[in-house]
């Protein structure tokens, strides 16, 4: 991965006006999560129409984590394979590859403390903040 100065998110010309409602492939369980960052985008000026597929993988990603530990807390980090030998349990890896996913869009969308503090950043939550709430006309 190579490392640089990252860009300055900035408002996008044709973002949403307000945060869409959640889509029906979203996990039971998930709205929330859905809901949640797509206001603050919205609110921002950062959230797309083309940019809700990459939305959608962040919060599938975070359902996959959620799941994984649960399986993992249920049977612990090793389990018998099929000959009966102890092995990692597969959830540790699938848990693994939804964090870097997780990071890895959470950083592209803007909602990570680090992608925050990029300049200009600031300046739009302080106006997301000053505007209404941008999920009012959905009818949470």
């Amino acid at each position: 991965m190579t490392r640089g100065v990252r860009p300055t998110l900035k408002t996008i010309d044709g973002g949403l006006k307000r945060a869409p409602p959640v889509p029906a492939t979203i996990s039971p369980g998930m709205e929330e999560v859905w809901r949640t960052i797509a206001a603050d985008l919205t609110g921002r000026g950062l959230l797309t129409t083309s940019m809700l597929t990459v939305l959608e993988t962040y919060v599938g990603a975070v359902w996959l984590a959620r799941e994984c530990r649960k399986s993992l807390a249920d049977d612990g980090p090793v389990v018998r394979g099929t000959s009966g030998v102890p092995k990692p349990h597969p959830a540790g890896a699938m848990l693994k590859s939804a964090h870097e996913t997780i990071a890895r869009l959470a950083d592209e969308l803007g909602i990570t403390p680090s992608s925050r503090s990029r300049p200009g950043i600031r300046e739009q939550e302080s106006k997301a903040d000053a505007d209404a709430d941008p999920t009012r006309e959905w009818d949470f």
